[in-house]
């Protein structure tokens, strides 16, 4: 069993519902990727304003958020055996208001606030820091490639959830990951806290 395990939130957590394209059209954003187009934006009252209208986006979604399956019962099972949290490129106050209202049971949230985002391996570095955690003993899980990144250059192992949405895109970075599951309940089961 790994001492520490990190989420990511968004396709992993969560059923996906940030609207990416709706997003970069109120922003007039053309790369794919919003967070780094907004961190590059060089007006600093621009880039303050384009964050702010993305946390709103991310507070909305948070609202209206459903767990992925298996999400609840999987972090209630590793309460006492594992510390266990979120690592998101999200701002911390969606995550919070997504695991109150979800009654997600969580040692620890980091969002974009707290350090560098994923891809950056800061944010994990900075958790196992925190609690004391070799990398060797933790966990990365998530659905994308930043996650396996992050997870890789931090020094942990990783672990892809393949889900309906991220199947063909997986393809491409799926050799970064140490385990691939097709649900949180898999990943439960090799974890050894199913029923």
């Amino acid at each position: 069993m790994y001492e520490l395990i990190a989420f990511d939130l968004d396709g992993t957590l969560i059923e996906l519902n940030i609207p990416f394209d709706e997003i970069r059209d109120r922003l007039g954003i053309k790369d794919r990727f919003i967070l780094e187009a907004i961190m590059a934006e060089e007006d600093v009252e621009r880039r303050e304003e384009m964050m702010k209208v993305l946390e709103d986006y991310e507070i909305k979604s948070a609202v209206s958020a459903k767990p992925a399956f298996y999400a609840k019962e999987l972090l209630e099972r590793l309460d006492g055996k594992a510390v266990r949290g979120v690592v998101t490129r999200n701002s911390r106050r969606s995550v919070e208001i997504v695991a109150k209202r979800l009654g997600f049971k969580l040692d620890f949230i980091i969002g974009r606030e707290d350090a560098p985002p994923k891809p950056s391996p800061e944010p994990l570095k900075f958790v196992l820091r925190s609690f004391d955690v070799e990398p060797s003993r933790a966990l990365m899980v998530g659905d994308f490639l930043f996650d396996m990144l992050s997870g890789k250059q931090a020094g942990m192992k990783t672990a892809l959830i393949i889900t309906e949405r991220n199947r063909e895109m997986a393809k491409s970075f799926i050799q970064y990951a140490d385990y691939v599951f097709v649900s949180l309940k898999e990943l439960a089961e090799f974890l050894g806290v199913t029923e």
